[in-house]
């Protein structure tokens, strides 16, 4: 029932902007506490904290999936329930829910990753009342790392457990990152230095205990020295982190 609202207010938003003539854009600024959610095995739920700063009222609606980009609380397929998964938050109002692991077959030696969708839609606003105004609803997409109770190794220390491989020449260049420990890597960035050059990484998730390939976006040139890797990566509280690494060439030990 309440998914069927949801849909009826997505309707109802597209067709207040396809008919508009003077747009009064409506702001939407709920905020989730953190820029990840990290759910230890051992708890018995997470709180997840939102706050509202906007000058007026929003629904807020939460789902969960595995991985579809694409998803909608009627495809959710991730093994949580989020209560409520709907709710009001007025202006200048917090509200929190809980976050409950439904059980699955997870495996034990590495986390593995879901993704937390939260759609805000903001009310109209009422001193515009007589004026066609433009709905404007906002979605997210958050990480939810399950982390079981017994890897091996810290988050902390999950860095130190990359080591670096290029291979190929010029625009077939490729570096491989292998991740041995048991915790993803988010990369916010990523640049391959040869020498005096230095070419882009694309920002991606390194895996747990496995090879994650990347490609190279500029010149440089894998025969000249030193060759070294140096990212950006986020940390279990938002924080954005650098380290570098040597990178061995194909061929090389």
């Amino acid at each position: 029932m309440a998914c069927r609202c949801v849909a009826s207010s997505l309707l109802s938003a597209a067709v207040a902007v396809a008919s508009m003539s003077l747009a009064d854009a409506v702001g939407a600024a709920v905020t989730m506490v953190g820029t990840r959610v990290i759910y230890d095995a051992r708890s018995r739920g997470q709180t997840l904290a939102f706050n509202n700063p906007d000058g007026g009222p929003s629904v807020m609606q939460i789902w969960i999936d595995t991985g579809n980009e694409d998803s909608t609380p009627e495809t959710a397929d991730g093994p949580f329930v989020v209560t409520p998964p709907i709710f009001r938050i007025e202006p200048g109002a917090g509200q929190t829910v809980r976050l409950l692991f439904t059980g699955k077959d997870l495996q034990q030696d590495r986390e593995s990753v879901f993704y937390l969708n939260t759609l805000q839609i903001p009310s109209l606003n009422p001193v515009n009342a007589q004026q066609n105004q433009m709905l404007v609803m906002v979605r997210n997409r958050l990480k939810i790392f399950y982390r079981p109770a017994h890897i091996d190794g810290s988050p902390a220390k999950a860095v130190d457990r990359l080591t670096f491989r290029v291979s190929g020449q010029g625009s077939e260049s490729r570096v491989a990152a292998d991740n041995a420990s048991g915790y993803y890597i988010s990369v916010a960035d990523g640049r391959l230095t040869c020498g005096s050059h230095t070419a882009k990484l694309k920002p991606v998730m390194f895996a747990p205990r496995a090879v994650t390939a990347l490609s190279v976006e500029g010149n440089c040139p894998l025969d000249a020295t030193p060759l070294r890797v140096k990212i950006r990566y986020i940390d279990d509280y938002g924080a954005v982190r650098d380290a570098e690494y040597p990178v061995a060439a194909q061929g090389t030990q």
